[in-house]
């Protein structure tokens, strides 16, 4: 494994097009908006380059969390009057 300019480990994985050694790179977008991949994987074979899967991404959707029913009640109460 190689380290990048700044002295980090570069990680890397297979490239899924041609198998040959690609690396993996944060996605500087990740977190912001509908970004939900952590990581781009590109490949210097072949010119791959696409959204790796994360690690521990089990499948399924998180749940918003739930706002507390009297903080609901006294924040339409504001609003509506009452």
């Amino acid at each position: 494994m190689g380290e990048t300019e700044g002295g980090t480990p570069m990680r890397e994985t297979r490239c899924p097009q041609c198998r040959s050694v690609a690396r993996l790179v944060r996605n500087p977008y990740f977190g912001a908006g509908l970004a939900v991949h952590s990581d781009l994987l590109v490949c210097q074979a072949c010119g791959f380059s696409g959204f790796a899967d994360n690690p521990d991404d089990d499948g399924a959707p998180q749940a918003a969390a739930a706002t507390p029913p009297g903080l609901m009640r006294r924040i339409l109460r504001f609003l509506f009057g009452g």
